[in-house]
């Protein structure tokens, strides 16, 4: 027993001593300890000192490193195999990631880029882009060079795990309204949310604009390609802003989509607009669309930064401007407890009026009662 132990720990010793000994490596030494025989998948020209950091610190931590007692336990599946089985599953993620960075590098990325994607999403670093990665070929087949590319899932790492069918589907709906090339790459660029999106959700939308708003489906277009964001909000609050411009403002549909207040909050909406009125620079048309001063144009009401809206169209200083912004939120706050007062009070008077047609009703009840009885007695006495 003693001899059969002893030879089992000289065997184990012999078999784990390159991963034990491994950390006393220089850092030259260690990757090639590992890249033994994998070395060769590596395209010329990469350096896997900045690509593979990453690949080491998790793989190297996970499998070579022996992280508690039972490592080193005497059991029917014996640390000599399960040291070989770990520094297979190595090799296989070496060999896997080669294949990854490889596919990568052919698809005109960059090395640092390469590095980045698989920070952005670890779980590919041993999957090969061409089974698992549809988007970057979905984007490439949009006409999108790298660049654009990794802006893309840079800003929306989530579709790294999107599947092809369900990208190519989203992006032949959008095509149906009216983002062709050109329009469609300048969306996703700048927006590239609108590909997790499904049909129903864009159908929807456009739907509302072209129902509620009396949009032409050219003028709903424009709106998706210069405000995206509208796929993302509620359809109330799409209305409502509509509805204030066309109403409160009197713009027109034409001029609503030029405008850009899809790209705005609506409460910056109304507080531009209302200092404006307040300070006579802006005056709402009347029925036939006749003002008596010269208002600015929309565009330059809303899609302006705040340094030229005061500058150039509301010619005021920052201060006067904050000092309003402060004002009108005690307004609106104000007007919505009067709001809740006046509530209160209708349904009090809703209550007494009630109470007074019922006591009414008792009331005629009891008249009714009495001359009934009434009539009964005058009847026994005849």
């Amino acid at each position: 027993m003693v001899l059969a132990m002893a030879l089992c720990c000289r065997g184990l010793s012999h078999r784990i001593q390159p991963a034990a000994g491994y950390w006393q490596l220089p850092t030259q030494g260690k990757r090639r300890a590992v890249l033994a025989g994998t070395h060769k998948t590596i395209p010329a020209g990469i350096s896997s000192a900045r690509i593979l950091d990453r690949f080491w610190k998790i793989s190297l931590d996970s499998y070579l490193i022996p992280k508690t007692k039972a490592h080193f336990s005497f059991s029917k599946e014996s640390n000599v195999y399960t040291a070989g089985k770990h520094l297979g599953k190595l090799d296989a993620d070496a060999s896997g990631l080669a294949n990854t960075v490889e596919s990568l590098l052919n698809l005109r990325f960059t090395q640092d880029q390469v590095k980045q994607l698989l920070d952005l999403n670890p779980r590919i670093a041993a999957q090969i882009p061409v089974k698992d990665l549809p988007v970057l070929y979905v984007l490439e087949s949009l006409g999108l060079n790298p660049r654009s590319t990794f802006k893309v899932l840079e800003r929306c790492p989530e579709l790294l795990g999107e599947k092809e069918h369900q990208l190519q589907s989203r992006i032949d709906n959008l095509r149906k309204h009216g983002l062709g090339e050109g329009r469609l790459q300048r969306t996703v660029v700048h927006c590239p949310h609108v590909l997790n999106l499904s049909a129903k959700q864009v159908n929807n939308t456009v739907r509302f604009f072209k129902d509620k708003c009396i949009f032409t489906g050219q003028q709903v277009t424009e709106i998706l390609q210069t405000s995206p964001n509208v796929l993302f909000e509620k359809c109330e609050e799409l209305e409502y802003k509509f509805q204030f411009a066309y109403f409160r403002m009197g713009i027109k549909q034409a001029e609503i989509v030029k405008s850009g207040i899809f790209r705005v909050s609506m409460e910056e909406l109304r507080q531009r607009h209302i200092f404006l009125e307040r300070l006579g620079r802006y005056q709402t048309p009347d029925k036939k669309g006749q003002t008596q001063i010269i208002n600015p144009k929309p565009k330059a009401i809303f899609t302006t930064t705040e340094d030229y809206f005061l500058a150039k169209v509301a010619m005021s200083s920052w201060e006067e401007f904050d000092t309003f912004k402060k004002l009108l939120r005690r307004e609106e706050m104000e007007k919505e407890l009067e709001n809740q007062e006046d509530r209160g009070t209708s349904v009090e008077q809703s209550d007494s009026e009630e109470d007074e047609e019922l006591s009414d009703i008792e009331d005629e009840e009891l008249s009714d009662i009495e001359d009934a009885e009434l009539s009964h007695q005058n009847r026994l006495h005849c």
